[in-house]
């Protein structure tokens, strides 16, 4: 037994493979690994106009798979595929070089997949345009916020005005807190005279009393004579 690396080419009509190409393409698999072949890589290419109608049939798709088969199991392989009704026409070919024409195959579908999912994320990426009213609404609500502090802490530094003391008159005598204790008055001390005004006034005050004994004594004498 010799495995060798194949390449075959299967034609599918293209409204069949609209509408069934999940079908189809797992009964092309079939009949190759059915006879012990291995497939290595597999794609299905667009599809697309016919150079000149097969069958009647002017557009198609075509699968293309490498495999790895032993020599004699290709001629059942290509029996089966032409039995096969949704398989208009194949080609199995076996060259040297196909190994590193599935290579490039694989590396440019890898690519594929790799710019398409890039697509796809740019194309669920949310537009800058949108957000971009949200975050300018939301920076002036804070600058909003901002300037209506920087007023409040302003009013409450700056002193009341005319007008303000005509819309909310104070009320001359403030009123006591009965909670609040409420300080002793101290007494009020006259200031300390000298001590030689007080000597003075001691001495006025004895002569003045020795004046009245005197006038007292000799107004007693006169009544007794």
């Amino acid at each position: 037994m010799t495995e060798r690396l194949y390449e075959g080419l299967f034609l599918v009509a293209a409204t069949e493979a609209a509408s069934e190409w999940n079908e189809i393409e797992v009964q092309i698999r079939a009949l190759i690994e059915k006879h012990g072949a291995t497939i290595e890589y597999a794609e299905r290419w667009p599809e697309q106009r016919l150079a000149y109608p097969v069958k009647g049939v002017k557009r198609g798709v075509y699968f293309l798979a490498y495999f790895t088969s032993d020599t004699g199991a290709i001629v059942s392989i290509r029996s089966d595929g032409q039995l096969n009704e949704k398989v208009l026409r194949m080609l199995i070919i076996q060259e040297d070089f196909l190994d590193v024409e599935m290579a490039k195959r694989k590396e440019a579908a890898a690519r594929s997949a790799e710019s398409a999912a890039r697509s796809a994320a740019e194309a669920n990426k949310p537009p800058a345009d949108a957000t971009e009213p949200t975050t300018k609404s939301k920076s002036t609500d804070d600058g909003d916020a901002g300037e209506t502090a920087k007023e409040a802490v302003v009013a409450e530094d700056l002193p009341a005005t005319s007008s303000d003391a005509q819309a909310d008159p104070v009320d001359p005598v403030d009123p006591v807190d009965p909670v609040a204790p409420v300080a002793p008055v101290a007494p009020v001390e006259a200031p300390a005279e000298p001590e030689a005004s007080v000597e003075a006034s001691v001495e006025e005050v004895a002569e003045d009393a020795a004046d009245e004994v005197v006038k007292e004594v000799a107004s007693t004498e006169e009544e007794t004579q």
